[in-house]
């Protein structure tokens, strides 16, 4: 049932924030009063004056009916709509219901400030219509009329399935979490976007992986279908966990679970030794055992510490992989690679772990921030490049809407991204082989990363350099068509990622190029491309040529692309 239908005082914000949570999802925005008055050519305030309360009253229930009836759509309720039982009953049976809550004091200033002409919605305010188009708040002690309103309705309110609240944030930041909650709850599930069921058999073990829009919901139930024990272990990040984490411990608490969480700070300071030892000692603290699942609710690092976490605590732990970026999605998460980083180093200490289960679903990328989010399309463009002219061409065709893709592009993506590695992972699990090929842009954009001491580039927007500048060398030894060559700097650019780092020490660049794991026998093992599709794995590329290609990222920005500050 895509439906969500927002509650609340007057003030509370459900106009503008409802407006904001139906243009992420794509779904339409309804307002009851706004479709009362469309009906009746006539002001809430008129139909009040002119019919009474209980026939305005009888006017909202069939005008929440009507949104109720309609599919994909973010419903604005007036403050008076739960008074009804009935409207309460037929919003819970429908959808998903959102109290908005907002102090007494809070709503008031907002309505006062829009009623004098202060600040409106399009300025990113939480204010609505002025006060003065509420007829129970009309003449003297408004403020007062809004506290006893509140009073005789907040236990209506309480009665929704998610409240929010508005008091401390901006409207886009409730937007957010009004979409986590409802994901959560289960309103971003539809039958039209079933969920792709994948199982790869390694030596000695069996990874299971689903992708499905919404399928975050289904945490507690696939859980428990793999038998594991009833006690869960969760490890999130600061921005992650503000969206999602309550939301979803309360849904395996009521699924029956145990659930504990660890939240360290977002960014990629996370993945070192003093955090590893930090999660380490939480289950220790908890008694946590071998059989108890840990699952990785975030992004890349949040999965690779959580990942090194489980293959350490114990000799090792079911690890559960809940991949909340695109990037961690199509890669990160996939594949068994754990580790932290070290000064140094990227990934310098780690392990190879399989996780049990791989839950990816492609509706938390809602509530990424854009850089977060165009960064995942790097690693995508590398598979594509590198492994599959077909997805290559997918990209090309759809160039223009990736940044804002359809719920079924972006899954049937996703999952392809994740078969297509779990495949080569299954073929080659301790990279000894043709898995190497995944490390396409990673020669330089590790390096890129550890120079500037995991500040100021994103891992995707690293590894987009990283693919520019070997794809300058595959041309230079006559491996790759300028053409193929310009082709992956077009989907790059589309996606608003980097391909130069300028101002950057030329030098350190290449001494951290010489530090990385992938280095053998003193020699930089590079992947290059051959065509769309195609590459290979080389240890005999010319020191100069890789100068030249380190030279050619580090000069001034190219023409169209975004600029870029610490992330």
């Amino acid at each position: 049932m895509q439906r969500i239908f927002l509650t609340g005082l007057s003030g509370a914000g459900k106009t503008t924030v409802g407006k904001l949570v139906a243009h992420r999802l794509g779904w339409r925005f309804l307002d009851t009063d706004a479709l009362i008055e469309d009906q009746t050519g006539r002001t809430v305030a008129q139909i009040f004056r002119e019919e009474g309360e209980a026939a305005f009253r009888q006017r909202e229930t069939e005008s929440l009916q009507h949104a109720a009836a309609q599919e994909q759509v973010v419903v604005a309720t007036g403050g008076g709509a739960v008074i009804s039982a009935a409207n309460r009953h037929l919003m819970r049976q429908q959808g998903t219901v959102v109290y908005l809550a907002a102090s007494v004091e809070s709503a008031w200033q907002r309505l006062q400030e829009h009623s004098s002409g202060g600040a409106t919605c399009t300025t990113g305010t939480l204010a609505g219509a002025g006060h003065t188009s509420r007829p129970l708040l009309a003449g003297d002690n408004g403020q007062q009329k809004l506290h006893a309103l509140y009073e005789t309705r907040k236990g209506w309110y309480e009665e929704a399935d998610l409240k929010i609240s508005t008091d401390e944030a901006t409207p886009e930041q409730v937007a957010l979490q009004v979409i986590a909650g409802a994901s959560v709850q289960g309103a971003l599930l539809s039958s039209a976007f079933p969920a792709e069921q994948m199982r790869f058999d390694l030596d000695h073990f069996i990874v299971q992986a689903s992708v499905e829009w919404g399928g975050l919901h289904h945490l507690p139930q696939v859980l428990q279908a793999l038998g594991l024990a009833r006690r869960v272990f969760l490890v999130t990040d600061s921005q992650v966990g503000a969206l999602y984490a309550g939301h979803l411990l309360e849904l395996l608490h009521q699924a029956g679970l145990e659930a504990h969480l660890c939240t360290v700070p977002a960014g990629e300071n996370s993945k070192s030794l003093e955090y590893f030892s930090q999660v380490i000692d939480w289950l220790v603290q908890h008694k946590a055992e071998r059989h108890d699942p840990l699952i990785a609710l975030g992004g890349g690092v949040v999965g690779d510490l959580t990942g090194f976490v489980a293959a350490s605590y114990q000799r090792g732990m079911p690890l559960i992989q809940v991949p909340t970026s695109l990037l961690a999605q199509v890669d990160a998460a996939i594949g068994g690679k754990t580790a932290i980083n070290h000064p140094q180093g990227k990934n310098l200490i780690g392990a190879f772990y399989q996780p049990r289960l791989i839950l990816a679903d492609p509706a938390c990328l809602l509530t990424l921030p854009e850089r977060a989010y165009c960064e995942g399309w790097a690693e995508i463009i590398k598979s594509g490049v590198a492994l599959d002219s077909e997805l290559f061409a997918w990209l090309e065709a759809s160039a223009s809407s990736l940044l804002r893709p359809a719920p079924e592009l972006l899954t049937k993506i996703v999952a392809r991204c994740l078969r297509l590695k779990m495949e080569l992972v299954q073929e080659d699990e301790r990279e000894q082989g043709r898995r190497a090929i995944l490390n396409y842009g990673h020669t330089i954009g590790h390096a890129l990363e550890a120079v500037t001491g995991y500040t100021t580039w994103l891992h995707g927007e690293a590894v987009a350099i990283g693919m520019e500048a070997a794809a300058h060398i595959a041309i230079a030894l006559g491996l790759l068509a300028p053409e193929a060559a310009a082709r992956q700097r077009a989907l790059l650019l589309a996606c608003k990622l980097p391909i130069s780092c300028p101002d950057l020490a030329f030098d350190a660049l290449l001494e951290a190029m010489s530090r990385d794991k992938k280095v053998q026998s003193g020699r930089m093992r590079w992947v290059l491309p051959t065509s769309i599709g195609q590459a290979i794995v080389s240890s005999d590329v010319p020191l100069a040529l890789v100068k030249q290609a380190v030279e050619a990222v580090c000069t001034e920005r190219v023409e169209g692309e975004p600029e870029r500050a610490a992330p």
